[in-house]
C-alpha cells in the first residue's frame, strides 16, 4: 500500500505541473508521465486497490454526467442523424483497425478493439482494466491519438474554415 501511496504523490505532483505548464490534458498526461518515470526509474510495481479504480471510475462518471444539459439532450436529438453516422464510419475504422492490429502486432482482440475505438480515454482504459485486456497497450493508443488530434485540431480547424464558404 506504500507504494502505492508513493504513486499517487507522484501522480498528483506531475499532474500538477504538467496542469501548470498549460499543457492540453496535462493533469492526466503529467501524471501518466511521473508515475511511468518512478516506475522505469525504480523498477516499482504496485496494483492500484480494487476500491481505488472504482473510486476512479465513479468520479469520471460524475464529471461527464455534470457536463450534460437539456441544451446538450436537445443538440444530441437534433444531430442525432450525424452522430449515429459518424459514429458508424469511427467503428468501421476501428474495427479494420484491430484486425490489422491483431495480425501485425499480435495484439488480442480485446485489447486491439479497445485500442482502437472511439471512446474517450478514461472509460476505455478503465473497461480495459475491468476486462482484463492490455490496459497499457490500449492506454498507449488513446494517448497518441488524442494528442496527435490536440496538436492538429487547430491547423485543421483553421483549413477547414479556410476550405468551407462563409455564411
Amino acid at each position: 500500500m506504500t507504494t502505492f501511496l508513493l504513486l499517487i504523490a507522484c501522480g498528483i505532483a506531475g499532474g500538477l505541473l504538467f496542469f501548470f505548464l498549460h499543457i492540453p490534458g496535462g493533469a492526466m498526461l503529467g501524471a501518466v508521465v511521473a508515475v511511468l518515470a518512478v516506475k522505469l526509474l525504480g523498477h516499482v510495481e504496485a496494483d492500484a486497490p480494487r476500491l481505488f479504480q472504482l473510486g476512479a471510475q465513479i468520479a469520471m462518471g460524475v464529471m461527464v454526467g455534470n457536463m450534460i444539459t437539456g441544451d446538450t439532450l436537445l443538440e444530441v436529438r437534433a444531430m442525432a442523424p450525424l452522430m449515429f453516422g459518424s459514429t458508424a464510419l469511427l467503428i468501421v475504422a476501428g474495427a479494420l483497425g484491430a484486425w490489422f492490429l491483431c495480425r501485425s502486432a499480435g495484439l488480442d482482440a480485446g485489447s486491439a478493439i479497445l485500442a482502437t475505438s472511439p471512446g474517450g480515454l478514461q472509460a476505455v482504459v478503465g473497461m480495459a482494466s475491468d476486462l482484463g485486456t492490455n490496459a497499457p497497450a490500449v492506454l498507449a493508443f488513446h494517448l497518441v491519438r488524442l494528442y496527435t488530434v490536440l496538436l492538429l485540431a487547430p491547423f485543421l480547424s483553421w483549413l477547414l474554415h479556410r476550405l468551407l464558404p462563409h455564411s
